[in-house]
């Protein structure tokens, strides 16, 4: 029964080389070895036992991880390392300990006579469709250490691009969770105070004051509903996202919000284009590369446009007279492709429409945290205020009572 074994060995250059192989017998894996040009050192069963594939979570690798993996691969490669040499370092410096089992797993697999993309391709639950479909086009076309370079740069540029917009929309998030946890403190802690001396009193409360009592009455009876609301928003959320029809409407929602809507389209407009770009200056053909940023365009109607374009592009039509028709891209990107088309550079103009729209959905996402912020502030004032003023009301009128005294009425 084939196990997997570790092996220490020596290339043809003398550099140790250092791995782990699946196999029957220390001596196949030797012999595994010799056929790669390296000699043994050292061969054992490999500790924990197999990198399992169906073990490592099925989740994504963060685009972070993938840039900075994508950068070490593509200096290694340009300085002349073996591949496997190149994965085993990177096995070792790799700070995400899912890509680092899946690296670990590849290398087995890539001694066994693998390629690269195979390899890779059996862990697409967890890399990108990019990544996987780029390095099998820079494997057949004797290019991977340019293509590699690409998507470091793609990668480098789409995380640059997704910070701006968190930054931007972080400030904002903050007022709104500190806004929420102000009002809950003041409705847990001040208010019961209050309406405990109110109900002593006997006296009969004006309508806002009832309310915030109400409020506040109910915050601490059925508290666990806070959370238990957060959860279910969450499910149902999961629910939604994994039903097409679902996913449609809320995709549709998205993009007709004030100010925000032009902003999601204008990122998504800015990843399809870089996405395309990408993949052309890499080599890969027209339709192959309209299927790939279809399938990474992260919402279903631009995935729905795109699969327009490429079943229009495969029937002899043009992409700019496609995206002309379509009610997601700006009008914008179907002239600058028509010049690209005519000129034949069109991944040069898909850079540089990316390049605008990235800078425009910064702008917009930045002009809208500007404008939510005093409004966010304005409404904690408010809803502060309205709480303070329903615990005074009764204040004054015990006040006005008081003054008065027994006889005051006389």
């Amino acid at each position: 029964m084939p196990q997997v074994f570790s092996y220490k060995a020596r290339n043809l250059s003398g550099q140790m080389v250092c791995g782990k192989v699946k196999s029957s017998s220390p001596g196949a894996v030797a012999t595994i070895l010799r056929e790669k040009n390296c000699f043994a050192v050292e061969i054992k069963p490999a500790r924990g036992a197999i990198f399992d594939r169906n073990k490592v979570p099925n989740l994504k690798i963060d685009i972070k991880s993938m840039a900075v993996f994508c950068r070490q691969f593509s200096a290694m490669l340009d300085a002349g390392a073996p591949l496997l040499h190149c994965l085993n370092i990177l096995a070792l410096q790799t700070e995400n300990q899912r890509l680092t089992r899946i690296l670990r797993e590849m290398i087995a697999s890539v001694e066994q006579g693998k390629s690269l993309s195979d390899a890779f391709r059996v862990y697409r639950g967890c890399l990108p469709e990019i990544f996987i479909n780029m390095i099998a086009t820079g494997e057949v076309s004797g290019t991977l250490e340019q293509v590699v370079a690409r998507l470091a740069t793609h990668f480098e540029k789409e995380h640059r691009s997704r910070e701006k917009i968190k930054s931007a929309m972080m400030y904002p998030l903050l007022v709104a969770i500190m806004m929420l946890v102000s009002v809950i403190g003041i409705l847990v802690f001040v208010v019961p105070v209050f309406s405990g001396m109110f109900e002593s009193m006997g006296a009969e409360l004006p309508l806002p004051t009832r309310i915030v009592i109400g409020l506040s009455s109910a915050l601490a009876s059925y508290w666990y509903l806070i959370p238990l609301s957060f959860a279910v928003l969450y499910l149902v959320l999961q629910w939604t996202g994994a039903r097409k029809s679902s996913s449609i409407v809320l995709d549709r929602i998205m993009l007709k919000l004030p100010i925000l809507g032009k902003a999601f389209r204008q990122t998504m407009t800015a990843r399809f284009t870089r996405t395309l770009a990408t993949l052309l200056m890499s080599g890969m053909p027209l339709m192959r590369s309209l299927e790939v940023a279809e399938n990474v365009s992260g919402n279903t109607l631009v995935a729905q446009e795109i699969n327009k374009v490429r079943i229009n592009v495969r029937e002899g039509e043009r992409i700019a007279s496609v995206l002309k028709r379509s009610f997601l891209f700006p009008p914008m990107v179907s002239h600058m492709i028509a010049v690209g088309e005519e000129s034949g550079r069109l991944d040069s103009i898909l850079e540089k429409l990316a390049v605008y729209y990235e800078e425009e959905a910064e702008r917009l996402f930045a002009g809208f945290s500007n404008l939510i912020e005093p409004v966010l502030i304005a409404a904690m004032g408010i809803i502060v205020a309205f709480v303070a003023l329903s615990i005074y009301l009764p204040l004054f009128g015990m006040a006005d009572i008081m003054q008065a005294g027994p006889g005051g009425g006389i």
